[in-house]
C-alpha cells in the first residue's frame, strides 16, 4: 500500500498526542489519588469469575467503549487505550495509515459480562478511538458466567465479583433458582451469607426431624429468608436511603440490626420492623456517619489482607508413615514458602499435610485447610491451620485446591496423584490458566520416565509441569515465577 508522506507525518503526531494525552492522565490521577485504570487482563477476569464454558457469537459490530480488556496486551495500553509504551509507535503509525486505506479487517475478542477482551487487534481499537470511532467490527467468543461485569469495574469491583463468583460456585443458588442479584458492596460479606444458610439448614432439620439436604437448605434460605426481607425493602423504598449500596447489603445489616434489637427488647422482632428501624436510625446524622466509617474500615482491612499475596496449593499423603523423610521435607517447605511470602492451602488433615501446615505456621505465614464433610466422622483438621474451609467431597475440595496461583506436589499415595493428574489435566486442556506445576523428588522423576514410556503422553504435556529436587528448589522456581510480595 502507498501512503503518501502527509498521512505519515500524521501518523506521528497522532501517536505523539496519543502519548501525551496518557501521560496527563496518569499525572492527574497521581495528583487527585486515584489509581490508574489499566486494562483489565483476561486471565485474571476468566480465573476470578469462574468461567466454566464458552461459545462462538460470531461477527458483530460492538461499542468500543465497552472493550475493557485485553489477552496478554494490557500492560501496553491504559484502559482509554491510549498508547503506554514508546515502543510500539512504528506499528501504530501503520495502523494508523491503513485507516485512511483501506481499511480493517474485524479485530478478535472474548467476551465476558458486557466487557470485550481484545485477542487480537489492540492497535485498531487504540487507532479508531483516537480517530472518534465508536464501533469496530469483531469475531466474538462469549465466555459463560452468572457474575455481571460491566466497563467500568476496578480492581476492588473485580475482587468483590470474585468472592460473589466463589459464592455461587459453593452454593449453586444460580443453577437452582435462576436469575438472582446477590452483589454485595464491601468485601467479607458471601461468608456471613454461608452461614444463615447453615444456620437456616440446621433449624429446618429439627423442625422437620429430617436431615435437609444442601441444595434444599440453599433454595429455601433464598424463598423463606432472603427474599420476604427483599420484599420488605423493595416495598418500603429503603434502598433509596442508601445510594451506593445493594439490596444484598441491607439484608445482611438489617438480620444484623434485627438480632441486636432482639437482645435489646428481650423479644423477637418482625423482618419489616427491624427494616424500618434500621433505616430509620441510619439513613441520617451520626448514624449514617457511623455506617459509613464501618464500611470504610471493611474495605481498608480487606486491602490491608490482601497484600498482593501468591497462594501456594500443596499436595501430598494425608497418612505418610511418623518417620517418613518426607515429613521433614514437608515442613521445610511450608517453611519456607511462608517466608518467602506464599500464602498456603493444602487438604488440612494429617501427614504431609501437618508437616507443611506446621511449616508455614511456625514461621508465621497463613494456612488454609480444604477440609471435608465426607471425612468429619473420622479425620479431624491438624491444629496448624489458621483458616478452614469445609466443603462437602472431594469435587469441591479440587477446585478450591485449583484455584490457586501454583502447585506444588510431595511424595503420596494414591490421593495425591489423583490431586495431581486432574490438575494436570485441567491445565492440559485450559480449564485453568498456565501457573507453576512443580513436583518435589527424584522419585517423579522416574515415574515420569516410565509415562513417557508406557503412555501416550506428549512432550507437550510434561511441559506443563517442573521437577525439582528439594523444597528450596521449589520455592525458588516459585518466587521467580510468581513474584510475591512478603
Amino acid at each position: 500500500m502507498i501512503v503518501n508522506s502527509g498521512i505519515r507525518h500524521q501518523a506521528d503526531i497522532a501517536f505523539s498526542q496519543a502519548r501525551r494525552r496518557a501521560f496527563f492522565r496518569r499525572l492527574w490521577r497521581f495528583l487527585t489519588g486515584q489509581q490508574e485504570q489499566g486494562l483489565l487482563s483476561f486471565e485474571e477476569v476468566r480465573h476470578k469469575l469462574k468461567i466454566q464454558g464458552q461459545h462462538y457469537a460470531g461477527t458483530q459490530t460492538i461499542p468500543i467503549a465497552e472493550i475493557a480488556g485485553s489477552v496478554g496486551r494490557y500492560q501496553e495500553f491504559n484502559r482509554a487505550f491510549l498508547p503506554q509504551q514508546e515502543h510500539i509507535r512504528e506499528r501504530w503509525k501503520r495502523i494508523y495509515e491503513v485507516a485512511h486505506g483501506a481499511g480493517f479487517p474485524p479485530i478478535d475478542v472474548y467476551q465476558i459480562g458486557d466487557v470485550y477482551f481484545v485477542r487480537d487487534g489492540h492497535h485498531r481499537v487504540s487507532v479508531l478511538k483516537e480517530l472518534g470511532a465508536t464501533t469496530v467490527e469483531a469475531t466474538v467468543t462469549e465466555l459463560d458466567t452468572a457474575i455481571p461485569l460491566s466497563a467500568d469495574v476496578g480492581e476492588q469491583d473485580l475482587n468483590l465479583k470474585e468472592e460473589y463468583a466463589w459464592f455461587l460456585e459453593e452454593t449453586g443458588l444460580d443453577d437452582l433458582v435462576g436469575t438472582l442479584d446477590l452483589e454485595t458492596t464491601l468485601p467479607g460479606q458471601y461468608p456471613k451469607l454461608l452461614e444463615h444458610i447453615a444456620v437456616h439448614r440446621h433449624f429446618l432439620g429439627l423442625q422437620e426431624m429430617r436431615e435437609i439436604a444442601y441444595p434444599e437448605a440453599v433454595v429455601r434460605w433464598y424463598n423463606e429468608v432472603y427474599l420476604p426481607l427483599v420484599r420488605v425493602i423493595r416495598e418500603d423504598g429503603i434502598l433509596e436511603n442508601f445510594p451506593g449500596r445493594t439490596e444484598a447489603d441491607l439484608y445482611l445489616w438489617v438480620i444484623e440490626h434485627r438480632h441486636y434489637l432482639a437482645e435489646r427488647y428481650n423479644h423477637e422482632v418482625p423482618l419489616e420492623e427491624a427494616a424500618i428501624s434500621f433505616s430509620r436510625e441510619f439513613s441520617s446524622g451520626s448514624g449514617k456517619k457511623q455506617l459509613r466509617a464501618e464500611a470504610r474500615r471493611s474495605r481498608d482491612g480487606e486491602a490491608k489482607m490482601a497484600g498482593n499475596r501468591a497462594t501456594v496449593s500443596v499436595y501430598g499423603s494425608g497418612s505418610a508413615p511418623p518417620e517418613h523423610e518426607v515429613l521433614a521435607q514437608a515442613e521445610e517447605l511450608g517453611r519456607l514458602l511462608a517466608e518467602a511470602g506464599f500464602d498456603l492451602v493444602c487438604g488440612g488433615y494429617a501427614g504431609t499435610m501437618e508437616a507443611v501446615s506446621r511449616g508455614a505456621a511456625q514461621a508465621g505465614g497463613e494456612v488454609t485447610g480444604v477440609t471435608m464433610d465426607l471425612f468429619s466422622s473420622r479425620r479431624t483438621p491438624n491444629p496448624w491451620l489458621t483458616k478452614e474451609r469445609r466443603v462437602k467431597d472431594f469435587f469441591p475440595r479440587l477446585k478450591r485446591l485449583t484455584g490457586a496461583d501454583a502447585f506444588v506436589v510431595l511424595q503420596g499415595g494414591i490421593g495425591t496423584l489423583t490431586e495431581a493428574t486432574l490438575t494436570w489435566s485441567l491445565l492440559q486442556t485450559g480449564q485453568i490458566s498456565a501457573r507453576p506445576f512443580i513436583f518435589v523428588g527424584e522419585n517423579w522423576r522416574r515415574l515420569f520416565a516410565a509415562f513417557r514410556a508406557e503412555t501416550l503422553m506428549s512432550e507437550p504435556d510434561f511441559a506443563l509441569v517442573t521437577v525439582v529436587d528439594s523444597p528450596g528448589e521449589a520455592v525458588v522456581a516459585l518466587k521467580e515465577a510468581l513474584a510475591p510480595t512478603p
